[in-house]
Formats: structure tokens, C-alpha cells, sequence
């Protein structure tokens, strides 16, 4: 069994979820990559190539059966799971713009939901005996400025499952912090990675220009932020929220 911390990233094939995988390897922990597109194979290649140690399973983050596999699989090669990060979520466009709510369908709220909020809890459930076998663990979640306050720019499911993911992760760091084990959530603003790309460019410039530091965010901005709340500098904080948005909340 190895000693040297495992650090489990959902959605890392790309973007955040790639950055976030990049400096938590980088600070010597073994990252495992989760993504259910062949693409995370060629990411975690990527970070070994540089020296990280790294690894890729492919599943679907967002399923009970796969998620429960992956983290069978976890178990059974490394014994152990410290850290956590929820990254991967969807935030669906058409022809560029959001879905009002009268117009949005079922089956677009209920994809919505399980990939943005239903996945974190999944994994949360089947990684905390992992957690709790050590008496250590650092879950940290991927919310949203559009989970803090009213935008007018996500639709209202994606703005519910991250409002709702900072509840969840408020009610679950109070569950388990006797183990040794913190939950708290990244609220990122626009960042500009392919999602944030579905927007047209006047609109991208006209947010930014609004943006208290003048520029949409960057992955590694939300990094740096999670490498902070996975690290020991963080062991007393708990249930907290941590706003990575250029000062856009402040607003």
C-alpha cells in the first residue's frame, strides 16, 4: 500500500478538471483522472510525461453502478482515496444561449441535475470509506457564481444544481469532520475554457469588462484554489465556500 496521497479528479480530461489534476500531482500526490471520454487517456499521458503521477479511468461520474466501479477500482490498486474533487458538470446551450425555464424540457433538467449534482454526491458516498479508513480526506466541489447569487446568464438548472451543491457540501462537512475529513466548494466565475467558448465574443468582452480585475478567469486560477483547500494550510476550514470570480460576487 502507498503511502503517497491519491487525489481523485472527475471531468479532468480538459479545462478545470485538467488544470486541477496538473498542480495537485505536481504537489507529489498520485492523481487518478475521471472522465467518460477516451480523451483522459491522452490528458494523463500528458501529465506523466512531465513527471506527474498520473493515471485515467474512464466512467461515467454521474452513474451509480460506473461510480461505484471506478471506486472499486480505486480500493483494490491503492488502498486509499485523500482527496476528492467534483469538477465535472455541464451547462447546456443552444445555439449559444441558455433555455428559459418555461421553455427548458425534462429531460434537459434531469441530465442537468445528474451530472451537476447527483454525480458529487455519488462520489462523495462511495469515496468516504476510503476517507474515513485513514481518518484524513479533502472533498472539494466545483460550484458557481451562478450558485451564490442571481445571474441572468445560466439557465435555472444549472444555477439550482450549484446553489444545491454548496448545500450538500455545507450539510456533509458537518457529517464527517470528526473522521478528518473537510468538504468545501470552489464557486468559479467565467473561466475561460470550452464551455465558456459556447458564448458569443461580444457577450464574453461585455463580461469581462465587467469583471472587478478586468478579465475572465483562467483554470489554473481555480486550481490553485482547490490545491490550497487539499493541502494541510487548510485543515481548519470546513464548509466553506471559496469565490474564485475576479470579484464578481462582490457586484
Amino acid at each position: 500500500m502507498t503511502e503517497q496521497k491519491v487525489a481523485v479528479v472527475t471531468g479532468a480530461s480538459r479545462g478545470i478538471g485538467f488544470s486541477i489534476a496538473k498542480r495537485l500531482g505536481e504537489r507529489g500526490m498520485h492523481v487518478i483522472l475521471i472522465s467518460k471520454y477516451d480523451q483522459v487517456l491522452d490528458s494523463a499521458s500528458r501529465l506523466a510525461a512531465e513527471g506527474v503521477s498520473a493515471e485515467a479511468l474512464i466512467g461515467d461520474a454521474s452513474d451509480e453502478s460506473s461510480v461505484r466501479s471506478l471506486v472499486a477500482k480505486i480500493d483494490s490498486t491503492h488502498r486509499r482515496c485523500d482527496v476528492l474533487v467534483n469538477n465535472a458538470g455541464i451547462s447546456p446551450k443552444h445555439d449559444g444561449r441558455k433555455l428559459e425555464t418555461i421553455a427548458t424540457p425534462l429531460s434537459e433538467w434531469n441530465l442537468v441535475l445528474r451530472v451537476n449534482l447527483t454525480g458529487p454526491f455519488l462520489m462523495c458516498r462511495e469515496c468516504l470509506p476510503l476517507m474515513g479508513r485513514n481518518q484524513w480526506g479533502r472533498i472539494v466541489s466545483i460550484s458557481s457564481l451562478a450558485g451564490r447569487t442571481g445571474s441572468r446568464h445560466p439557465a435555472s438548472i444549472y444555477c439550482a444544481t450549484k446553489a444545491g451543491l454548496i448545500g450538500f457540501s455545507r450539510v456533509l462537512a458537518g457529517q464527517v469532520g470528526k473522521l478528518g475529513i473537510t468538504v468545501n466548494c470552489v464557486a468559479a466565475g467565467k473561466i475561460a475554457t470550452s464551455m465558456a467558448s459556447e458564448w458569443s465574443q461580444t457577450h464574453t468582452d461585455a463580461y469581462a469588462a465587467s469583471v472587478p480585475l478586468g478579465r475572465l478567469g483562467v483554470p489554473d486560477d481555480v486550481a490553485g484554489a482547490v490545491e490550497f483547500l487539499a493541502s494541510e494550510d487548510a485543515a481548519f476550514i470546513t464548509g466553506a465556500v471559496l469565490d474564485v470570480n475576479g470579484g464578481m460576487f462582490m457586484n
